[in-house]
């Protein structure tokens, strides 16, 4: 028999507050909660003046971005006359703490930036303004006194151009668009693309320069297209090298352009051998050929490449959303998926960062412990050294039918909050950061532009046509291209992706992070059935519901 437990007098206080609470009359300490307005901005009108407001701006950013920030802020100011109040948080998951905390009082900013989980949260709280109605209606800025054409592009009076939604790469703009639905089945559009990036294949240009040359080698070790080229190419190179594994070894540990080992680089260079590999420092256990230094995005993608769903969005309920990997549908697909990156790891063709107890591979990569890594765009920084020339190729795909590579960054969004005037001040500085000023903020970030109009610009074009010095922006602008040219490029097949967020995907993308770690390790679970199942169940709060 059930026992029922008596309500304590604390337990009824508590609940008298909630309630008074929500009615905005508070209990001692407790202040007064902000209950957001309508979403929708159909209404707002976009030719309000704006001049002399002032509006808040957060984001996540660090404090090299926060330079170029700055910098465009005041332009915008000097530009329209809206006064921005901007506030950096010092990294992401600051960022979305602080808005989080901050729905309850209505003291979230005018505007921020975020990933898709952030923005699924910020639904569910009802403070982010759907951007439908200003997108439909921001063409009668254009109608107003004072509005100009340059160039093709319309302009409000105060410089600010008209919004054009369709020159967003179609990439960017789906995970905007997958994160509540209206009653039609058609989506909300949540935001914007801002600061975009992706991953690619850097690699050690000396050493596949130097293989490709030989005739003995390049058809051996070159840099790989598919993951069967990944393991085929890793264990070439892993035969290859082994002579200079070995300590001590009477060969030594320097291989030089003749294909001879020294113990010196000053034997090297007298014989007029140029090194190719310095293994002094590198032995049999602390080798990988490649590495990869986000697991979460290494399982994610392997997931897509092979043709299973990672999560799903629920259309019918806003911010929930499933997890699918491992479930009858897609479990098959996954295992396939994983099942071959084991084998990476059981041949020691494959490293991830705890291979060497770092947080990233780009450490072991600089020194020579790894030839190729899959890398951010976001901080090809961290991977680039004076020691070795770097080069970068699309990462590596199941097969020509199955391209998939995953899409990075942040988007902007407005919040339901303001004035009408603060409201469409906020909608003009996404306009201006989006894409009038996207070409400059990617120029000077390494961030890849939003769409054609911003990768077209002055600022951008100049960027791309600039005598490049470090290695670092030779890196960057070689990754610049390659976006454009293959990842984005017309009929080459390839597909930015990213998984929709809503309230937990963010817990779901941690859980998953530790799968190819358990898988490399083979402990406690021995199979990667048992790894699989076991962070699987461990999510159950986010199964699909049983029809």
């Amino acid at each position: 028999m059930k026992q029922t437990k008596k309500l304590s007098n604390k337990f009824l206080i508590t609940m008298a507050c909630g309630l008074m609470s929500a009615l905005l009359v508070g209990c001692a300490g407790i202040g007064p909660v902000y209950i957001p307005g309508n979403a929708d901005t159909y209404d707002l009108d976009v030719t309000i003046d704006t001049r002399g407001t002032t509006i808040s701006m957060w984001t996540g950013f660090g404090s090299q971005i926060n330079t170029v920030m700055e910098e465009l802020l005041d332009e915008f100011e000097q530009k329209t006359g809206i006064k921005v109040d901007y506030e950096s948080k010092g990294g992401y998951p600051n960022l979305l703490k602080a808005i989080n905390l901050a729905s309850t009082s209505g003291s979230f900013p005018n505007i921020a930036n975020g990933y898709p989980d952030h923005f699924a949260s910020y639904i569910k709280s009802n403070i982010l303004l759907r951007l439908d109605g200003l997108i439909e209606n921001d063409g009668k800025r254009g109608d107003t006194e004072g509005a100009y054409t340059q160039n093709g592009v319309r302009y409000g009076s105060d410089g600010i151009m008209l919004m054009d939604y369709d020159d967003f790469y179609n990439d960017y703009t789906r995970e905007n668009e997958t994160l509540e639905y209206k009653e039609d089945g058609t989506p909300h559009i949540l935001g914007v693309p801002f600061n975009k990036s992706t991953e690619v294949l850097v690699y050690n240009a000396t050493f596949f320069q130097w293989a490709a040359s030989r005739e003995d080698l390049r058809n051996k070790i070159f840099v790989p297209v598919t993951w069967t080229d990944v393991k085929n190419v890793g264990v070439e190179i892993i035969n290859l090298l082994k002579p200079g594994f070995k300590t001590p070894t009477a060969d030594g540990k320097i291989l030089g352009s003749n294909n001879k080992w020294y113990t010196t680089t000053a034997e090297a260079l007298a014989e007029q051998a140029s090194i190719i590999m310095n293994l002094t420092s590198v032995d049999e256990a602390s080798f990988r050929p490649f590495s990869y230094d986000s697991t979460a995005n290494m399982f994610i993608t392997l997931v897509r490449q092979y043709g299973a769903q990672f999560t799903e969005i629920d259309k019918n309920r806003a911010g929930h959303g499933y997890v699918t990997f491992n479930d009858a549908e897609n479990k098959t697909k996954t295992t396939e998926a994983m099942t071959m990156l084991k084998d990476l790891f059981d041949s020691k063709v494959m490293g991830i960062p705890s291979v060497w107890n770092e947080l990233y591979s780009s450490s072991p990569f600089k020194a020579y412990k790894s030839v190729m890594n899959i890398s951010s765009t976001g901080g090809l920084s961290n991977i680039t050294s004076a020691a070795i020339p770097v080069k970068a190729a699309p990462i590596p795909v199941k097969d020509s039918n199955q391209k998939y590579v995953i899409s990075q960054g942040t988007s902007l969004g407005l919040f339901n909050k303001g004035t009408p005037a603060q409201r469409v001040a906020a909608w003009k500085l996404m306009i201006f950061l989006s894409q009038q000023k996207n070409g400059y903020f990617t120029s000077q970030t390494g961030y890849f532009p939003t769409g054609p109009f911003s990768y077209n610009s002055e600022d951008y074009q100049l960027y791309l046509e600039s005598d490049m010095q470090s290695n670092t922006e030779v890196l960057q602008l070689e990754c610049a291209n390659l976006n454009n040219e293959i990842y984005a490029g017309a009929d080459t097949g390839w597909t930015k992706f990213v998984d929709p967020g809503f309230r937990g995907s963010a817990d779901i993308r941690d859980l998953v992070d530790t799968i190819p770690g358990l898988l490399m390790v083979g402990e406690p679970y021995r199979t990667v059935e048992e790894v699989l199942n076991a962070i699987y169940n461990s999510l159950s709060d986010y199964f699909k519901p049983t029809k």
